[in-house]
């Protein structure tokens, strides 16, 4: 029994998945240093957990299986439903590359209720 408990942590661990990557801002290529990623809605009920990445715009954590679809991405620079996307299951990897467009909240041009990332 003790065996099991103390195989238990290696078990979950080999069942996440490692998210690892870069975020840039478009149309710049720069690295996005104001960007986060949510497990869960950012503006929903149901977040739990929220990944701000570096200096350089990069991000390392792991996720479990039941939260590969509760992945999103925001400037958290402005509010997160101005430019709030869905981390859609093909991108995951530990190597990913993921673009975000930057909010610009002094820009009168963006209507602010409007997403800038669909």
């Amino acid at each position: 029994m003790k065996r099991l408990l103390l195989l238990l942590p290696i078990l979950l661990l080999a069942a996440c998945t490692h998210v690892k990557g870069v975020v840039l801002q478009d149309p710049s290529q720069r690295p996005m240093t104001t960007a986060i990623i949510s497990i869960g809605r950012p503006n929903g009920i149901a977040v739990y957990d929220q990944h701000k990445v570096d200096d350089h715009g990069r991000f390392d954590f792991y996720v479990g299986p039941t939260d590969e679809e509760n992945l999103y991405i925001f400037d958290g620079a402005s509010r997160p439903e101005m430019t709030m996307r869905r981390i859609q299951s093909y991108e995951i990897s530990e190597k990913m590359e993921l673009h975000l467009r930057s909010a610009i909240p002094a820009n009168p041009a963006l209507p602010i209720d409007t997403n800038i990332n669909p």
